[in-house]
């Protein structure tokens, strides 16, 4: 017999090890410890009482987590995972649950629903597309994790710009920043986290949204980048990256691993820019959208 459970109605060590089982084989290590599965779940807005498990005969085998905001004045809802235990794929269980999902959604009057998707996962794709999911654009992550190369980027910023830390939420007010891009770049998903802005005279032409990560001793261990973009239409575009990236990934000289996470494939220029620098992609997605 299949049934549907919320997560709300799981305790948490439930929750963790079905996300765990879900993620079993997959194409890189998802799976998570307690603490950072709840942290997750808070930093991304994902709603528990939305989430939902497909159970057999009372035992969850599957779930799809969910969560929901307004973008662009639309209620908008990602799935912000989906997952299947390994006994239990291939058995037209992730269709039900999926359907059972999108029903949810239009229970709860949501207009789009957003996902990303591993390129590689060719099954999964499908299915999202057999329920009306689009492609709708490539995602880029990309790694490096030796110094980088300071003759790339600029020495100093000319003379007319100027930059300054703001808190991330100001994004939303850039006519360029994309309020549509993946879930987990959006300043939502990033608000205690680093954000700068680049002006010339009174005009933002550029942003970069990023996060640092220290060990207890206070080493440098990581720097994720999430978003970074120069105003369209500049002639010095390049120029603008490239005093982003030195402002989000110096001090230059350091080793520690610099990330790239859910880039746009589109923004040329910073790919270019990135693999010059070393940079290596680790993972591509796409994102996806369904209508309402």
């Amino acid at each position: 017999m299949i049934s549907y459970i919320g997560f709300s109605q799981l305790s948490a060590n439930e929750m963790v090890a079905l996300w765990n089982k879900g993620f079993e084989g997959y194409f890189f290590n998802a799976t998570m410890e307690l603490d950072r599965f709840l942290a997750r779940t808070v930093s991304e807005g994902l709603s528990l009482e939305h989430s939902l498990a497909i159970a057999v005969n009372g035992e969850p085998v599957g779930f799809i987590m969910n969560g929901f905001r307004m973008l662009d004045g639309k209620k908008t809802v990602w799935n912000g995972g989906t997952g299947i235990a390994k006994d239990f794929r291939g058995k037209g269980y992730g269709k039900l649950l999926l359907e059972r999902t999108i029903e949810m959604y239009r229970e709860q009057g949501a207009e789009r629903a957003l996902l990303e998707a591993i390129v590689q996962n060719e099954p999964a794709i499908k299915l999202y597309q057999g329920a009306g999911y689009k492609i709708t654009g490539q995602l880029i992550g990309a790694m490096n994790e030796s110094a980088l190369d300071a003759s790339l980027l600029l020495p100093s910023f000319p003379h007319r710009f100027t930059i300054r830390h703001v808190k991330p939420m100001e994004l939303r007010k850039l006519p360029y920043y994309d309020c549509l891009s993946a879930w987990q770049t959006q300043w939502q998903s990033h608000k205690d986290d680093e954000c700068c802005m680049i002006s010339d005279g009174a005009e933002q032409v550029g942003f970069a949204l990023y996060k640092r990560i220290y060990s207890e001793d206070g080493k440098l261990n990581s720097i994720a980048l999430y978003q970074c973009e120069a105003a369209p239409g500049r002639a010095d575009k390049s120029k603008i990256l490239k005093a982003l990236l030195r402002e989000v990934y110096g001090p230059l000289e350091a080793a520690c691993k610099r990330v790239t996470l859910n880039l746009r494939s589109t923004n040329d220029e910073l790919h270019e820019l990135l693999d010059r620098l070393g940079f290596k992609p680790y993972v591509e997605q796409v994102h996806m959208e369904l209508k309402l």
